[in-house]
C-alpha cells in the first residue's frame, strides 16, 4: 500500500474562504506530502478552485491556516508564495497570447536567480511536450487548447516548483489530450519529485494517476483517503465514476441515504 512515509510538506487547516455573502470554503484540512500527486474532486461548484486559488494567495481566507514547510503563508502575496515554491496553473490556462511559446515559458522563469540552468530546463520541458518544441516561435495565441495547456504547465514547470497546483488541466480537452496531460503530469512527478496538487472533475483520471485524494461537496470535505482505496468506494463509484450504479427510484433513494453516510 502506497503510504506517505513522512510528515506533510503542506498542511490546510480548517480554512474558510468567502466570496462576498458566499462561505465557498468552508473548515477545509487536508495534508499534501511530498512528492505525491494529491487530488481534490468534486463537481463544478463545490469550492476546488478557490481551495488553490486560497493556497497560492489570490484569495484571503477569513480564517484558518496554510503552512508550507513549516512556514505559515496564507496571507502572504501570490507573487511571494510562488517565490518560496508553491506555484499555481490556473484554470483556462491564461497564456500570454501575443508571447511566443519561447517568451512564455521564459515568463514562468523571471524570478530564478540561476539563469544557468535555464537552457537545460527549457529542453527539459521541451522533452516533456514535444508539441510546444515544434512551435516555439508561434504566439501562444494561436495554440490548440490541449497545447495551450501543455505551455501553462511548461510554464509554471520552469519556475522550478516545490508544490505545482493544477486548476481544472482537463477542462475543455478531449479525452485524448487529457490522457496525454495526465500522462506528462505522472512523468514531471516520477522524474523530479516535484509535489502536485490537482484539482479536476474527471475523478476517473485523476485517481489512476494520484496517490491521496480528497473530494468535496459544497465547500467541505466528505471523504479522503488513497486513491486506490476511495475507487473502491461504492458511493465514489456511483457518484464520480459512473459505475454500479442502482437504477429506478428506489436505488435513487437508497444511494441518496447512503450518501448521507459515506464516511
Amino acid at each position: 500500500m502506497n503510504e506517505p512515509k513522512s510528515g506533510p510538506l503542506m498542511s490546510i487547516r480548517n480554512i474558510e474562504t468567502w466570496y462576498g455573502p458566499i462561505n465557498a470554503i468552508r473548515g477545509v484540512s487536508l495534508d499534501v506530502h511530498e512528492g505525491r500527486i494529491v487530488a481534490v474532486l468534486g463537481a463544478n461548484g463545490a469550492g476546488k478552485s478557490t481551495l488553490l486559488r486560497t493556497i497560492a494567495g489570490v484569495i484571503d481566507p477569513f480564517k484558518g491556516s496554510v503552512v508550507f514547510d513549516g512556514q505559515v503563508i496564507q496571507g502572504l502575496d501570490p507573487d511571494e508564495i510562488a517565490r518560496r515554491g508553491v506555484v499555481l496553473v490556473p484554470e483556462g490556462r491564461q497564456v500570454f497570447p501575443f508571447l511566443t511559446v519561447r517568451e512564455n515559458l521564459m515568463m514562468g522563469a523571471m524570478a530564478r536567480r540561476d539563469k544557468a540552468g535555464l537552457s537545460d530546463d527549457l529542453e527539459q520541458i521541451f522533452d516533456w511536450f514535444p508539441r510546444l518544441r515544434e512551435r516555439t516561435s508561434q504566439n501562444g495565441g494561436l495554440l490548440s487548447g490541449g497545447e495551450q495547456q501543455m505551455l501553462a504547465i511548461g510554464r509554471a514547470l520552469m519556475s522550478r516548483p516545490r508544490v505545482l497546483l493544477l486548476d481544472e488541466p482537463s477542462l475543455g480537452l478531449s479525452p485524448l489530450i487529457t490522457k496525454d496531460i495526465f500522462s506528462i503530469i505522472g512523468r514531471v512527478n516520477a522524474e523530479t519529485k516535484t509535489t502536485i496538487l490537482v484539482v479536476e472533475q474527471n475523478a476517473a483520471i485523476a485517481l489512476k494517476n494520484a496517490q491521496d485524494a480528497y473530494i468535496m461537496e459544497l465547500g467541505r470535505i466528505v471523504a479522503a483517503g488513497l486513491s486506490e482505496e476511495l475507487m473502491q468506494k461504492q458511493d465514489v463509484k456511483e457518484f464520480y465514476l459512473g459505475t454500479g450504479a442502482t437504477t429506478g427510484a428506489d436505488g435513487r433513494m437508497q444511494r441518496w441515504k447512503r450518501r448521507k453516510t459515506w464516511r
